[in-house]
This record gives structure tokens, C-alpha cells and sequence, in this order.
């Protein structure tokens, strides 16, 4: 693995699920990959993968997605991110919804085998911007797509 790996995921399936019954804690995650589920705001959570049960809207086609893999990757982020990405304020399973290059987008850290990673959320409109600032910040940082 390089230090840095990116990796658009826009195409994967993203949900908004509003109070299915199971409410969760603003600020986590739980599942991993393709069948994540988190919160950054209260009776409300986000889902990759199959339609989850209860009220929900498909996000896919209106919101990127992208992983940035690497222990590098939290330096990168911060270039552009104010968020506080250290282990002690952003273990892996946290999420928030932040402000990225000044485009609000939702941050959630979902490590790969003990190997930071972190997916990264605009909406779609942003997503050449948002890829482009990634790829400007990963300059000297050894970024791969």
C-alpha cells in the first residue's frame, strides 16, 4: 500500500434514514465497508449499501463518496479540515459533518486492518472540487489513485 490511497466510491449506495427505531449517537459509526451506518445529527443517520427498513431517501445520486486510506491520510485531511483528527478526538468509528475545503461534507473514519481510512462525503455537485483539493493537499504526501 502506498502511504496515501484514493478511492472515489460515488457509484456505492448511500441512504438518509430518519428515526428507523434505532436510534444512534451522533458522532459514530458502526459495520465497516459497503455496510456502514452513522450519525452526525440527532434521528438521523446515514447507510452504504442495501435500502435499510423504515423511513429512508436514496442519497446516491446526490451525494460522492470518497476513501482516503493511509497513515498519512489525517495529515492530508487537515491541510483542508479543521477537525481535530487526532486518536484521541477522532478514533476509528467516529463521524461528523465538518467543513472540507469550505464545502460542508460529512467525515467518517472507518479504518482497513489497523490502517487509517477515512470516506469522505459532498454533495455530488462538489465532487470535482472536493477531488481535486485532495489530490493539491496530497502533494509531497505520496497520494495514489
Amino acid at each position: 500500500m502506498a502511504d496515501l490511497d484514493f478511492a472515489d466510491l460515488s457509484p456505492t449506495s448511500k441512504w438518509r434514514v430518519f428515526s428507523a427505531g434505532e436510534d444512534m449517537r451522533p458522532g459514530t459509526s458502526r459495520g465497516s465497508g459497503e455496510h456502514l451506518m452513522w450519525s452526525v445529527s440527532p434521528g438521523e443517520s446515514t447507510v452504504l449499501g442495501d435500502r435499510p427498513g423504515g423511513e429512508s431517501v436514496d442519497l446516491t445520486h446526490v451525494r460522492a463518496l470518497f476513501r482516503l486510506t493511509g497513515r498519512r491520510a489525517a495529515e492530508l485531511i487537515n491541510r483542508v479540515c479543521a477537525l481535530d483528527l487526532g486518536e484521541g478526538m477522532f478514533p476509528n468509528g467516529a463521524a461528523a459533518r465538518t467543513l472540507f475545503a469550505g464545502v460542508v461534507t460529512e467525515l467518517v473514519r472507518d479504518d482497513h486492518e489497523d490502517v487509517p481510512s477515512y470516506l469522505i462525503l459532498p454533495s455530488r455537485s462538489y465532487s470535482t472540487y472536493i477531488r481535486e483539493v485532495i489530490f493539491d493537499a496530497g502533494t509531497g504526501l505520496g497520494l495514489s489513485s
